[in-house]
């Protein structure tokens, strides 16, 4: 019986090739329009992503003693909600309080620091300038008053009172509880898009860094609480003697902002002297004084000594090197890229280690000092 000749493609194999390549290409820019149109609510998961990978060692330690992942889940998740719940029911009222009033203080015609700028202005214009100031400038002041005020105003608003806001808080949880089931099964399946001779190392390589960043962000938001309990008190000590207002929303904002370094210490600094001066009830100036030293300890206090012992030296970068970083990433990415500068430069760390173990090893000041010493002893044998 003779074989029926199977029916030939129309296309050669570099058309197929080509046809893959775009199509490929059209698959790729359709998850990216997908993505687009969907990107209101991207942040929010990953915020809920962000949250499990920070609870996953918890979960982890839980199942090796016995528990079962969603056993562990619940007990770490309930934990977590119930303490986020519960500060969130103290801080939450006074603070937004309190920036209510803050907000209020920028408006004309008589709020605190718009009487303070314009008390400036004066005295710019009567003693540095000789009354020749131009008078467009108090306008321009009071537009941008306004439109600071407004903006602040509607930002608050829309972020306490729109359904957009309460629905997020509302789906956060869930969010997190889910993705605290999928983070390891994630991992696994990850793994196995790596090829086999890279596996391996590359697998040691992102365990380190995956760690190094786990201890940074953990250890920075351990800190993060730590110096913002201890400036709220210091703050409160200083309304007791002073009677100055904004003390919760200055010690959030130091709390919330010590991730920044250097950046974070100096904001804190001059909003909490700023807010002494304004609106401390006597000596204000000794207030002033008193509330930015304090602040100004308390950071160098956890820098010198509480943070070594906490974050410790994971991240083994120079100062220096930390100073071009945290330029570069608020260059890049304003903000959010100054709180990420840290860890990623020391993530190229530990790649440049890897890749090129000899030139980038970290060298001891004892191994430094030795080296120093042997080449000192071979100059004077050369000498000789």
């Amino acid at each position: 019986m003779a074989q029926v000749p199977s029916p030939t493609s129309p296309w050669t194999p570099e058309q197929v090739e080509w046809i893959k390549r775009v199509g490929l290409a059209a698959f790729i820019l359709l998850v990216l329009f997908f993505f687009w149109q969907i990107r209101s609510i991207i942040p929010l998961f990953l915020v809920g992503f962000f949250i499990a990978y920070l609870l996953d060692p918890l979960v982890d330690r839980l199942e090796e003693r016995g528990f079962s992942r969603t056993g562990g889940t619940i007990v770490v998740f309930s934990v977590f909600f119930l303490l986020a719940i519960g500060l969130g029911l103290i801080v939450v009222p006074p603070l937004i309080e309190q920036l209510a009033s803050i907000i209020s203080s920028f408006l004309p015609p008589k709020g605190r620091y718009y009487l303070l700028a314009l008390q400036v202005i004066e005295f710019v214009e009567a003693k540095v300038l000789r009354g020749e100031i131009p008078p467009f400038l108090e306008q321009a002041l009071q537009r941008v008053s306004e439109q600071l005020g407004n903006f602040l105003l509607v930002r608050l608003q829309s972020a306490l009172s729109t359904l957009t806001g309460l629905f997020s808080l509302i789906i956060l949880p869930f969010i997190v509880f889910f993705a605290l089931q999928i983070v390891d099964p994630m991992r696994q399946r990850l793994k196995w898009w790596i090829p086999a001779e890279y596996r391996e190392p590359l697998k040691e390589l992102v365990r380190e860094i995956g760690q190094l960043v786990g201890r940074y962000v953990r250890g920075y938001i351990l800190l993060c609480f730590a110096v913002g309990i201890v400036d709220v008190l210091f703050l409160t000590v200083c309304q007791w003697l002073f009677g100055m207002d904004y003390v919760l929303a200055i010690g959030i904002l130091g709390g919330a902002t010590y991730a920044i370094p250097y950046f974070g210490a100096l904001l804190t600094t001059l909003a909490g002297g700023l807010a002494a001066y304004t609106t401390a009830q006597h000596h204000s100036i000794l207030c002033a004084i008193v509330v930015m030293a304090g602040v100004i300890l308390i950071n160098q206090s956890f820098d010198l000594l509480i943070m070594p012992r906490i974050v410790g030296r994971q991240v083994g970068l120079h100062p220096l090197t930390v100073l071009f970083a945290i330029m570069a990433g608020g260059t890049m990415m304003g903000i959010l890229g100054m709180l990420l500068a840290v860890p990623i430069a020391g993530a190229v760390k530990l790649v440049l280690q890897t890749l090129f173990p000899k030139h980038f090893a970290p060298v001891t000041e004892e191994e430094n000092a030795v080296k120093m010493t042997m080449g000192n002893y071979k100059k004077r044998g050369e000498g000789k």
